[in-house]
């Protein structure tokens, strides 16, 4: 094994090449992040109007069970 020199041309290139890859992959988390939160917001938004909904039944239900009882 070789002693590590920091000036070392190909460890520059190295970390260099590694320094890209980082950048590329943090640029991609960073999009798929961006559409897991869409998508997030759009399943948040879906759960509120189907609650809604189903709150709105359990009322219709209880009225109609309400009437029945009078």
């Amino acid at each position: 094994m070789g002693t590590f020199h920091p000036m070392d041309e190909g460890n520059l290139t190295e970390l260099s090449t590694e320094m890209a890859q980082l950048k590329e992959k943090n640029k991609c988390m960073k999009i798929e992040l961006k559409e897991m939160q869409e998508r997030y917001s759009e399943i948040s938004l879906k759960f509120a109007e189907v609650e809604g909904e189903r709150q709105q039944l359990v009322m219709t239900v209880r009225n109609l069970k309400n009437g029945k009882k009078s």
